[in-house]
């Protein structure tokens, strides 16, 4: 019998990277929103804008509609324009500074 022929229970499972992770470990085990506060985008880390844009008025749900355009690929401002549009309200001080 040749070597290549041999059981597959005889053979050790091949060693794995911890380089890729499974889809299972991907998703985060807690409640609310399973992105991380590590997520940058062009504008900073999302944490630093979350705040920012709470201190400018937004309310909860529209900052997670700003956050899920952002990760659609939305610069901030153009995010918080289709979220205005969307909901049909900006708050006061969400004009930007010149």
């Amino acid at each position: 019998m040749s070597r290549f022929l041999d059981h597959p229970s005889s053979k050790q499972p091949p060693l794995r990277s911890n380089r890729f992770l499974r889809p299972e470990q991907l998703t985060a085990q807690r409640p609310g929103r399973a992105w991380g506060a590590t997520e940058v985008f062009a504008e900073g880390q999302w944490q630093m804008v979350r705040v920012h844009l709470e201190a400018r008025g937004w309310n909860a749900l529209q900052i997670e509609q700003i956050h899920d355009q952002m990760r659609q690929g939305w610069p901030l401002e153009l995010a918080e324009n289709n979220v205005a549009v969307i909901t049909g309200h900006c708050p006061l001080r969400a004009r930007r500074s010149m």
